[in-house]
């Protein structure tokens, strides 16, 4: 089951992953400044097809997560299990003490190569908590609220359980926004992209929302 990744230098700060698991290209922000946190962000996955190549059981993740100041990964997920369909799902990583975690998984659907997936976060004042929502061509297949204190940083991730997950074609990320409580006018000095990743953050207001046309993530073999 996906866990948090060390390769997003920001979610590393707030989140422990599995040591088993390996990860492929990414693209990452954060943190936020100080007096800031994400308020909102959204980004939707042009899904590949199945990963190839790789043994029984490989299974592995597409995803962008938020890592938070409680020490959970909000992500929602594209898995691919044994190298069949894709399912689609919201997913809350929790941290319950320094050296576990909770995973929470919202029940979703299976998707197929092209098929668009939106993952969309958004703090909710009144409860505290973030809500997911999970889009499939534009329809709603899975939501799922937490309480995890408020988000500082967002980054994408090509994720393999077991290091045996083959060959992960190439893929894009478009119509990104990520919208902050407060203007950080140098958030996007924070962004970090792997070798052959591309995509450039913008604002037009100040430094209160940020956007990025287009996330291109390379083929990956792990």
């Amino acid at each position: 089951m996906p866990s948090s990744s060390q390769l997003i230098s920001v979610l590393a700060a707030v989140a422990f992953g599995s040591v088993e698991a390996a990860f492929g290209p990414s693209f990452s922000t954060g943190p936020v400044s100080s007096n800031s946190w994400i308020r909102e962000a959204t980004s939707t996955l042009v899904l590949p097809k199945a990963p190839s190549g790789g043994s029984s059981g490989a299974d592995t993740s597409l995803w962008v997560g938020m890592g938070t100041s409680n020490g959970d990964l909000i992500q929602s997920i594209a898995d691919n299990y044994d190298q069949s369909n894709w399912n689609i799902f919201a997913y809350t990583l929790k941290e319950t003490s320094p050296t576990s975690q909770e995973p929470i998984q919202a029940p979703g659907s299976t998707a197929n190569a092209n098929d668009q997936v939106t993952m969309h976060y958004v703090y909710n004042d009144s409860t505290g908590n973030y809500t997911q929502y999970v889009l499939v061509n534009g329809n709603q297949v899975s939501t799922l609220s937490t309480s995890d204190g408020h988000a500082q940083g967002w980054g994408s991730a090509v994720e393999c359980a077991a290091d045996n997950c083959g060959t992960v074609p190439a893929h894009s990320w478009i119509n990104t926004k990520i919208i902050l409580d407060v203007a950080d006018a140098g958030y996007s000095s924070t962004l970090s992209k792997s070798s052959g990743v591309t995509g450039t953050m913008s604002t037009s207001d100040g430094g209160k929302t940020w956007t990025v046309s287009t996330i291109d993530i390379p083929q990956f073999t792990f």
